[in-house]
């Protein structure tokens, strides 16, 4: 098979990447990204290079996407902080059985299945870590700017620990556990974050007004 007419790289990419999280790294030959790109083997090497380079060029892709849409739930005002924390947290519970196929995250996907064959994958995915533990500090450090959370408490190490839930519910996800169980996971990990009595108030409120309704 030849290039198709029309080539559409990004297309094809996306292809190519949702069958490197569906089988991981060692479980996707060259013929199986041929399958999915609509690609012959020829055409493959000649638009993207070899298995490895095709693999960074996704992750790296995917990493960029993953980065923004995270971003997307953290960002915003020191008012709403903590609810966006709660989003985190509830979107986590939902991200595999959301997905059409069941596919979990390509940056844990390659943490999970030990892929050491490349330092440049490698690299991209301890930076997509980090960036995305960038945006969770900040939106912990405008909770605590809020007074909705202890403001002695440290900001890294719960975004630590949030990124950790978030890692933790995915893999339990992949393994069978329910969406309302995760929820019900993302919920006690919310309440075991450093809330301020006024906060913590402010949440028996807003749980009393939604049960009277």
């Amino acid at each position: 098979m030849g290039r198709p007419p029309g080539f559409d790289r990004t297309k094809v990419m996306q292809a190519v990447e949702r069958q490197f999280r569906r089988s991981g790294y060692a479980g996707t030959s060259v013929d199986d990204i041929a399958k999915a790109g609509g690609l012959g083997r020829g055409s493959l090497y000649a638009a993207f290079g070899d298995k490895s380079t095709l693999y960074r060029q996704t992750l790296s892709a995917y990493c960029e996407r993953n980065e923004a849409a995270w971003a997307a739930v953290l960002e915003g005002p020191d008012e709403t902080a903590l609810e966006r924390l709660r989003a985190y947290l509830l979107k986590s519970a939902r991200v595999v059985h959301d997905d059409p196929d069941g596919l979990g995250c390509m940056v844990t996907g390659f943490v999970v299945e030990g892929v050491d064959h490349d330092p440049q994958a490698r690299a991209r995915v301890r930076q997509a870590l980090a960036r995305i533990g960038g945006s969770l500090t900040e939106c912990v450090q405008a909770g605590q700017r809020h007074g909705d959370l202890d403001p002695e408490a440290d900001a890294p190490e719960i975004s630590q620990m949030l990124m950790a839930v978030n890692r933790g519910m995915e893999v339990m996800a992949r393994a069978g556990l329910d969406a309302v169980a995760l929820e019900r996971v993302a919920g006690h990990a919310f309440e075991g974050l450093p809330l301020t009595v006024q906060a913590r108030s402010q949440q028996v409120s807003q749980a009393a007004t939604a049960d009277a309704s």
